[in-house]
């Protein structure tokens, strides 16, 4: 599945979605990838204890020097 696709299915889904600690959650899956298109992100995920996922956090990836 192509990770816009996650995007709309969260969205659908009531799944938390949030950039940098920015709630996304009412925004358009578009603009959350154009973030990402500014820099390099990462995307982690919460899970409840079933496995299911119930929050996608995007976060920027700054190299360490």
């Amino acid at each position: 599945m192509r990770f816009l696709d996650q995007l709309k299915f969260a969205k659908n889904n009531g799944i938390a979605i949030d950039v940098e600690g920015v709630s996304y959650s009412d925004r358009r899956p578009q603009d959350v990838i154009a973030v990402m298109q500014r820099g390099s992100y990462m995307v982690d995920y919460d899970s409840d204890y079933q496995g299911r996922i119930t929050a996608i956090h995007v976060r920027k990836v700054c190299r360490s020097e």
